[in-house]
């Protein structure tokens, strides 16, 4: 047997293709959120421009920085969405406030270059446009104003020592005008009066070349002017069907699984595998159609399936095995219509049959699906009201088949172990097989009592009728005894004309309907046996008299 530990990635297939309509149907809805979201999304515009950073005098190399150089790329990137930088490009767009132009500005630095690639959106590509090159100029614009402040702060400190200077020198020509040419000291004075000129000569060009600096200060420039942009960045439809069928697609195939594990019903033979332990012995494809209530011809597709079983349940029986019990697990036709079709199929193969309805309470049993009577019958026998040979009628147009039904008793005397050994007994005597239509598990224990004297035990499961935790508790109670379970058959969910007749629980509806009369009743001429007075007399059916028998049968 194989468990579900040893589940193959086609079993996984065979999940999907049962729920293929739940995961297409998934996956399209995803589909179509996907496009009702590219549909509603506003469009989206965006404009990049290429800006090269120069280093400048107030640059310093920054150590472990990402990219080389004196210019900390990561630190300017920062720079363009600062609130100076935001503040500047508001006022040259005319936007307010600037808080909302940062989040539409991005900045990115290409590996190895002194490069920052400024990108603005928008809802209209000329705003794209119009705000890259907002951003990119008031970051330059920004970056000179940093570069040229510390050089002004160098002329300003400068020009106050150049004033100092002036100021001494003044004072010493002044010195110099009051003293006469023989004075002691003027040469002195005159040697310093020539240092402060000579040192204020140094600071005016000191001075002067601050100034050229300040005004060739470059903080860098455009290289890729900010393009008009032709199509919208977002929404991306193709992007987001895509991501919307990773999404349905997934989803969906959990789906099934969840679809697959929670089902109550057994639906297909794999259920019957994974979810009740069982074999699959057989299983009759939902198009093989039950036109009435009869059993298959030999070269219908539903004969080549119950031929099959009939191979595989013979392999497994030995030369003294004989009996097969045929367990429904819900009350209906399933375990009547298999064991019906698997006796046929054995007469056909040439071995001696019986078929034995044990199964009182079904509507459609053996007697209808071959056409014989139903009384007298296995109860009758048990009863003591015949013998059961007396019960043992000819199948029609199969010469080696024979039938027992249910008899008339059955409401009176139900199986004993002793009396079900004895029977199938002396019926393996007479023939190769025994087909035993058993009782349904789920509200009867005969069907456990008459496989405890057979010697294999096959399981009756109707799809989409019968649920898998009663049928995995049939499985477990056949387990319990010593007779083997061969495994399971599997009937669609339709057998045809047999759905339309009542179930077993209908039975009380018919009882408005005329009851038959002692004259009418078939089993009148039965003489009572001595010791079993609590039963009801019995008569032997006349041969003449099939159709009234039936008559007393209800369909």
């Amino acid at each position: 047997m194989r468990t579900p530990a040893a589940r193959t990635l086609a079993d996984y297939g065979v999940i999907v293709r049962r729920s293929w309509w739940l995961v297409a149907g998934t996956a399209a809805a995803a589909l179509a959120a996907g496009v009702a979201y590219t549909e509603m999304s506003p469009e989206v515009y965006e404009s990049t421009a290429s800006v090269l950073v120069l280093p400048t005098a107030g640059d310093t190399e920054v150590q472990g920085a990402r990219t080389a150089g004196q210019v900390n790329l990561d630190t300017e990137a920062q720079l363009v969405k600062s609130t100076e930088v935001a503040e500047a490009a508001a006022a040259a767009l005319g936007a307010d406030p600037a808080a909302d132009l940062v989040s539409q500005v991005s900045v990115t630095v290409p590996p190895n270059t002194a490069v920052l690639e400024i990108s603005f959106k928008a809802g209209t590509p000329k705003q794209a446009q119009e705000g890259t090159l907002a951003f990119s100029e008031a970051y330059l614009a920004h970056r000179l104003t940093g570069a040229t402040a510390s050089i002004e702060r160098e002329i300003g400190t400068a020009n106050v020592e150049l004033e100092t200077v002036k100021a001494e020198i003044d004072a010493a020509e002044d010195r110099l005008d009051g003293m006469g040419d023989g004075d002691g000291g003027r040469s002195g004075l005159e040697s310093d009066l020539e240092d402060l000129q000579a040192q204020a000569a140094e600071i005016e060009a000191s001075v002067a070349g601050l100034q050229a600096r300040a005004q060739a200060v470059s903080p860098g420039r455009v290289i890729n002017q900010a393009s008009l942009p032709q199509a919208p960045i977002s929404p991306n439809a193709m992007f987001n069907l895509a991501a919307a069928a990773g999404v349905g697609l997934p989803l969906g195939l959990m789906l099934a699984w969840a679809r697959h594990r929670l089902a109550r019903k057994v639906s297909y033979p794999a259920d019957l595998v994974d979810r009740c332990e069982l074999d699959v012995l057989a299983s009759v494809p939902p198009a093989v159609k039950f036109q009435r209530r009869e059993v298959f011809g030999a070269y219908s597709p539903g004969g080549r399936v119950f031929s099959q079983l009939r191979n595989v349940v013979a392999s497994q029986l030995t030369a003294d095995q004989r009996v097969i019990v045929v367990a429904g697990v819900a009350p209906g036709p399933a375990a009547s219509v298999v064991a019906a079709n698997l006796a046929t199929a054995m007469a056909r193969a040439g071995d001696r049959v019986t078929a034995v309805a044990a199964n009182p309470s079904t509507t459609v049993g053996l007697p209808e699906l071959f056409g014989t009577d139903p009384v007298p019958g296995l109860a009758d026998a048990w009863s003591g009201r015949i013998d059961l040979a007396t019960a043992v009628q000819a199948a029609p147009r199969q010469p080696s088949l024979s039938v027992i039904g249910p008899g008339a008793a059955a409401r009176a005397a139900g199986p004993t172990s002793e009396a079900a050994a004895e029977t199938f007994a002396k019926l393996a005597e007479a023939g190769r097989f025994v087909v035993v239509d058993a009782p349904p598990l789920s509200c009867s224990a005969d069907a456990q009592l008459l496989a405890g004297h057979a010697d294999a035990v096959i399981l009756a499961v109707q799809s989409q009728r019968d649920a898998i935790a009663e049928t995995a508790a049939a499985a477990v109670a056949m387990r319990q005894i010593d007779t083997p379970l061969l495994g399971a058959v599997l009937l669609p969910g339709v057998l045809g004309p047999m759905n339309t007749v009542p179930l077993p629980t209908a039975r009380r509806e018919l009882a408005s309907r005329p009851m038959l009369t002692a004259d009418e009743t078939p089993t009148d001429s039965l003489e009572p046996v001595e010791d079993a007075a609590a039963t009801e007399v019995i008569p032997v059916v006349d041969a003449a008299a099939p159709s009234a028998a039936s008559a007393a049968e209800p369909r």
